[in-house]
């Protein structure tokens, strides 16, 4: 069994959440979505790489704080989650929320699409938003 969650800094911007923490927000979700074996890796990158990445891969030329590939299929979850330290940086003061607390909100939003779950329409957008909601409290807020 491997639980490997790794981190990448190609951001001018520190992680908001120290590595040790959000490790252990990262392995808790995937356990409660009943994942045992996975690779996770979080690569930090500008929020301009970001807006690349997203009309590349997803024809969509928007601002976003994180996107989320599945590389591998089960037994093994294998993933990758590229955030922006900077927008959520932005996100957090829009919301008026703890800059660490945004970017484990961000965090497991990405991990819930590791994990099947989308947010295209908006009933999924509700359910992704409940169980971030649920998480947080969970594994973050304690």
């Amino acid at each position: 069994m491997s639980r490997i969650v790794q981190f990448f800094n190609e951001s001018d911007i520190a992680f908001p959440l120290s590595e040790v923490r959000a490790r252990g927000l990262i392995i808790k979700v995937m356990k409660a979505f009943g994942k045992q074996d996975f690779k996770v890796n979080v690569i930090a990158v500008g929020e301009e790489r970001l807006r690349e990445m997203k009309k590349q891969y997803f024809d969509q030329d928007l601002y976003t704080d994180i996107i989320s590939f599945t590389l591998g299929e089960e037994p093994v979850t294998e993933g990758e989650l590229y955030c922006s330290p900077e927008r959520i940086r932005k996100n957090a003061e829009a919301f008026s929320e703890p800059l660490a607390r945004e970017f484990a909100r961000v965090l497991i939003h990405g991990v819930c699409h590791l994990c099947g779950f989308n947010d295209d329409t908006e009933e999924e957008r509700g359910e992704m938003t409940q169980k971030e909601d649920s998480f947080l409290t969970q594994f973050y807020d304690t």
